[in-house]
């Protein structure tokens, strides 16, 4: 058996990327088409701001732990990093509404090393 042969293993892994993958898209397009029928009212710079750093910070972190990708673990670990970084962000957002998109610069800084010291003291290191 060599080791290009598809598994079921690898074939329900590859299932269940594939939907998440749809399923991202489908909210992408969701959230385009109610924002811009007004529906939800006018969307702040700062709340599109977070949007856009949110996906920078967490699209970098999961591509430089490409060694983690089949541990549930570490799934787990970056939904509630994203839990608590969302949590913090509309807190702040909401109390504090005259933040500036700016500020996000050095936030997600100093959140992407944070975040990637907490995934090495929890996962090691990153060299095999």
């Amino acid at each position: 058996m060599s080791s290009s042969e598809l598994t079921l293993g690898k074939i329900v892994q590859r299932f269940f990327l594939y939907v998440g993958i749809a399923l991202v898209i489908l909210a992408v397009f969701a959230a385009a088409i109610i924002l811009s029928k007004g529906a939800v009212g006018r969307v702040s710079g700062a709340w599109t701001a977070l949007a856009v750093f949110t996906l920078g910070l967490f699209w970098v972190i999961v591509r430089q732990s490409r060694a983690y990708w089949r541990r549930l673990d570490f799934w787990l670990t970056i939904a509630g990093l994203l839990v608590v970084h969302l949590l913090m962000f509309v807190a702040v957002l909401r109390v504090y509404p005259r933040w500036r998109e700016i500020w996000f610069v050095p936030v997600v800084i100093v959140e992407g090393g944070l975040f990637g010291a907490i995934l090495y003291l929890l996962f090691g290191s990153r060299e095999h």
